[in-house]
């Protein structure tokens, strides 16, 4: 073989080669540019479900806290008249036991079922008052004694049980929007990949001008730069 004819043959090999590399820098790069492409929209879908969850937590909270504030005042008007009723039950007996049916009925009829529960009252008059009058007379007495002896604003578990349902909803909030935050970061960081894909296709493509055997180093340059995309890739969370 004549020497024109292996330098025409180093020629050939080289081209090859590199457009061979340059072909895999090239899906790679579009490859990497997909997934980027998918978890940003896995980040802006994350943003709104856990904004959406965030106003539907926020108007949980509102319910909660105008039920609480309904349980409160139902609270203090029936202390008031279970006081009222204490007070005449000598000399008024009439407004004492009128007093006592009120309280007993805003308890059991106008207050909430956690507040109900959280004062410690019996359940199945809040159920079912009966027809029995002295299982009924029992029931609000049970009621009445009862009532008067727990606060309940100050009441932790009765709070906690209130605003069980905004709690929750927040805190999923919270991790579907930490879950748009991680998928921004991975979105970042297949973009950080497509730089260096990128950089590779320079040193690969710049490696065709050169005629001495730099172009050899330069074009293995951009083929170590692209190997080592392509294993930085595989550490990446895919979306398949």
């Amino acid at each position: 073989m004549s020497v024109e004819s292996e330098k025409q043959a180093l020629v050939d090999k080289f081209e090859f080669f590199a457009a061979i590399l340059l072909g895999v820098a090239a899906i790679l790069t579009a490859l990497s540019s997909f997934q980027a492409g998918l978890w940003d929209g896995k980040q802006a879908e994350a943003y709104g479900k856990a904004n959406t969850e965030a106003t539907a937590a926020a108007a949980e909270r509102a319910k909660a806290t105008v039920e609480m504030s309904k349980d409160a005042q139902i609270d203090i008007t029936a202390y008031q008249l279970i006081e009222q009723g204490l007070n005449n039950e000598t000399s008024n007996p009439g407004v004492a036991n009128s007093s006592f049916e009120i309280a007993t009925y805003l308890y059991t009829r106008q207050m909430s079922d956690a507040g109900y529960k959280a004062l410690g009252l019996p359940a199945e008059a809040k159920k079912d008052p009966g027809d029995d009058e002295e299982k009924t007379e029992s029931l609000k007495g049970d009621i009445l004694d009862k009532a008067s002896e727990v606060d309940l604003v100050g009441n932790e578990t009765y709070q906690k049980e209130m605003l069980a349902k905004a709690t929750e909803l927040n805190d999923q909030s919270q991790k579907t929007f930490a879950e748009g935050n991680s998928a921004n970061e991975t979105g970042d960081k297949f973009e950080l990949a497509n730089v260096i894909f990128a950089v590779s296709l320079f040193f690969m493509g710049i490696a065709l001008v050169f005629k001495t055997e730099i172009k050899w180093y330069v074009l293995y340059a951009g083929g170590g730069l692209t190997l080592l995309g392509f294993i930085y890739m595989l550490t990446l969370s895919w979306t398949f």
